[in-house]
């Protein structure tokens, strides 16, 4: 036991030699250089994330929209009233289900999309990645996307 009675106080060391908290860690620097370049759009890096499953995907639910974002439902609600709003989404009956709504991309959203957001965040991913050689990013992305994927 150390001498200030706490024997689980994480080091700097332990940290460091962490893979969740070193996946943490980039994800937050990543959000917060996504925010900062997204903020004079007046958006959010999860507002972003909605437009370009739209732009992928087509129509879908919002519950569908969350799900694949992992966005909790009255979030989901506030963002696509927000993006609605500004005329970057719309909502329309889903012609499976005449209930529901499903949201779809406008034209300005995705003009918004090409002309500014997608060149944005490439240049924010830059930042981020651009000092690994080429074949560490593509290591890297392969490594991740099996990590999302579940193993």
């Amino acid at each position: 036991m150390s001498g200030n009675g706490h024997e689980s106080v994480p080091t700097a060391r332990m940290l460091a030699e962490s893979t969740g908290w070193l996946l943490n860690d980039v994800a937050r620097e990543v959000t917060l250089r996504l925010e900062e370049a997204l903020k004079g759009d007046d958006l959010r890096w999860r507002d972003y994330g909605v437009l370009v499953v739209l732009e992928s995907a087509g129509p879908l639910s919002q519950q569908e929209i969350g799900r694949r974002l992992a966005v909790d439902r009255s979030t989901m609600v506030h963002i696509i009233d927000l993006l609605e709003q500004r005329g970057l989404v719309a909502r329309g009956r889903d012609r499976a289900d005449r209930r529901a709504y499903a949201i779809e991309l406008t034209d300005a959203g995705r003009a918004l999309l090409v002309e500014v957001l997608h060149p944005l965040t490439a240049e924010v991913h830059e930042r981020v990645v651009g000092g690994l050689a080429p074949e560490d990013r593509a290591h890297l992305d392969r490594i991740l996307a099996r990590l999302a994927g579940g193993g």
